[in-house]
């Protein structure tokens, strides 16, 4: 019953989420999904038909056991239900996409040892009238960082370039002296 705790709990709160970029001349786009939701419709499937055998060899027992079929069904119904409905899997995928005007970026900052480059903005809160500056991130592979880096240094010849450690979060990115 522990491992089986942990293993939950460990699903919960070691979630990955899978990024991907494509930069053009004019904006980078980004999107992004959490891949975990696409291993539980197959457990669910495989359950429902797993039990269903079972419930199955049980009514040829006793034919009172039919009752125990609403789980496998019940089961049955909710991984097709999870299968064709695409609002639940983007909400349950928390698929997001955005798109970065990058050739606004006023700094372009490198953080070598995580593989990260950072294109700071200035965002400016309509509520209160304030500003702030932030860098939206772009994650590497190590072997592809320099390449990506002469591809927006290329694009963006004017914007300062410096090299710093990027303290980032969900949201984005400070630099960091």
């Amino acid at each position: 019953m522990f491992l089986f705790g942990v293993l939950i709990t460990m699903s919960m709160t070691h979630q990955t989420a899978i990024i991907v970029y494509r930069l053009t001349d004019k904006r980078i786009e980004v999107f992004s999904w959490k891949p975990q939701i696409d291993s539980v419709k197959p457990v669910m499937t495989w359950t429902a038909i797993g039990s269903g055998v079972l419930v199955l060899f049980l009514i040829f027992i006793d034919p009172a056991f039919l009752i125990a079929a609403i789980g496998p069904v019940g089961i049955g119904i909710a991984a097709a239900l999870m299968g064709t409905s695409k609002n639940y899997q983007s909400m349950v995928r928390d698929d997001q996409y955005h798109e970065i005007d990058w050739k606004n970026a006023e700094e372009i900052a490198v953080w070598r040892q995580r593989a990260v480059i950072g294109l700071r903005f200035t965002y400016h809160d309509s509520e209160d009238g304030s500003s702030y500056l932030a860098y939206k991130t772009l994650y590497c592979h190590k072997q592809d960082l320099d390449k990506s880096i002469a591809f927006i240094r290329e694009k963006l010849p004017k914007t300062p370039y410096r090299e710093c450690k990027l303290d980032v979060d969900s949201d984005g990115a400070f630099a960091v002296d």
